[in-house]
């Protein structure tokens, strides 16, 4: 293995080392754009060391990932506080209590509070999390009701994922040593180890779902897929896929449903799933409700369409999701319609959804990334290191508590990804096919 990739593994692992020395991000921004900003740097000629020259062993990348992974669970989540959401709900469930009946704040719970529970974010609020997460959340509480033992479960998803992703390489006749591509990607670090978020379990169980419908196991795939769902809601999206994939993937036999019925399962498990939880009523979809209808963050398409419609449309941000939804709707089937390749199919159809979501927070990024080593893709290997440009929304907030999105922020960010994704398309459909087109002469 040449020295220059275990250079890079320890310079990225020297710049967590300084990230989990700062201890609480949110309050220092500019620290940690200087801790991160390098490790991308050092991730991307790693990760083109790996496509170009195939170097590396893949036991050392996921070691090394692991090692990076480790060293930043030590740091405390202070750059999302989503985690202590996660631990609350897990011990609302310990005192026999269903989380979707009452929001943090509410008198009903206030014996529940402890220290902890005033870092819970949106008190007033009802949980927004599936009943797969919230199983997860009181498993975890079970056994240890804490932060850190919280990311550590989900440090281990994140990694089992790495460890996935290099035997479904292997399946597909690509180099397992691409598997870097994720690995050492400085988002994940961040957001899993880092920050502990629940989407590092949905992302593997969506993962075992597209290695059990290439393995042509459809029931497998379906139940995977099913959890996958009920663990943060995003696969809903993907139905089509496994459906194109389950039978004759001829367009004509695409209504076909008697070799999908396994298919079935999808909507019974999600019953059944639910079913503990009913005695919440209207509860059950309260908080998500919310986020629906009024959150939005960090979204250029959402923001562009809002802003257009704004000063004529007393309803624009209403009418912005509802043009968002549809259009993604309309691109999302017909994308996975048209497409044999499943792992293909949801990567564009996720890709399309981070771009139209009225909310994008950094982590949202991650159920994207794992699709890299697979489709290797400049702009959104650029996007992965600028998305934590975001953050600087904080500097802000942690003084004066006004949550004030900049402009640049958004530029920065975006520009670069859709010129990339331009640019891209139009070197793969004409240049590239000019230059493999036979000469006339």
């Amino acid at each position: 293995m040449r020295i220059d990739l275990i250079l890079l593994a320890c310079a990225i692992e020297a710049c967590c080392i300084y990230l989990a020395s700062l201890g609480n991000l949110r309050s220092q921004v500019l620290q940690f754009w200087t801790g991160f900003f390098p490790a991308f740097f050092c991730y991307a000629l790693a990760a083109w060391l790996v496509l170009r020259r195939a170097d590396g062993s893949t036991y050392f990348i996921l070691g090394a990932a692991l090692l990076f992974r480790l060293t930043l669970w030590w740091s405390p989540a202070t750059l999302s506080d989503d985690i202590f959401r996660y631990v609350w709900d897990g011990q609302v469930q310990l005192a026999g209590i269903n989380p979707y009946l009452y929001p943090p704040s509410a008198p009903e719970v206030a014996h529940l509070r402890e220290a902890l529970w005033q870092s819970v974010n949106h008190a007033d609020i009802s949980t927004v999390y599936p009943p797969l997460a919230q199983i997860f959340f009181r498993a975890v509480c079970t056994l240890n009701p804490t932060p850190a033992a919280m990311k550590l479960a989900l440090l281990l998803c994140d990694w089992g994922l790495c460890l996935l992703l290099a035997r479904s390489l292997v399946r597909r006749g690509q180099d397992p040593r691409r598997v870097l591509l994720y690995a050492w990607n400085p988002l994940p670090l961040i957001e899993v180890a880092g920050s502990g978020h629940i989407d590092a379990l949905g992302i593997l169980l969506l993962f075992l779902a597209l290695r059990a419908l290439q393995l042509r196991h459809l029931t497998t795939a379906v139940c995977a897929l099913t959890a996958a769902f009920l663990a943060k809601l995003f696969p809903l999206i993907l139905v089509p896929t496994f459906w194109r994939r389950a039978g004759d993937r001829t367009l004509s036999a695409w209504l076909d449903p008697r070799p999908r019925k396994a298919l079935l399962l999808f909507p019974l498990v999600v019953l059944v799933a639910f079913l503990p939880f009913a005695d919440a009523g209207t509860q059950l979809i309260a908080g998500l409700r919310i986020y629906i209808q009024h959150w939005y963050f960090n979204s250029a398409a959402y923001s562009l369409i809002h802003y257009s419609l704004s000063p004529w449309d007393g309803n624009a941000h209403l009418h912005a999701r509802w043009f968002c939804t549809a259009f993604f709707v309309f691109f999302g089937l017909y994308t996975q319609i048209r497409s044999r390749d499943p792992y293909h199919a949801t990567f564009i159809a996720l890709g399309a959804y981070v771009l139209l979501s009225p909310t994008m927070h950094p982590w949202y990024l991650l159920w994207v990334l794992p699709f890299l080593p697979f489709f290797p893709h400049p702009a959104w290997l650029l996007f992965s290191g600028l998305i934590v440009l975001a953050y600087e929304v904080l500097m802000d907030y942690v003084h004066t508590g006004i949550w004030q999105e900049k402009t640049w922020v958004l530029w920065a960010q975006y520009a670069p990804l859709y010129i990339g994704l331009i640019t891209t398309a139009y070197y793969r459909r004409f240049i590239k096919s000019n230059e493999s087109a036979p000469s006339d002469v």
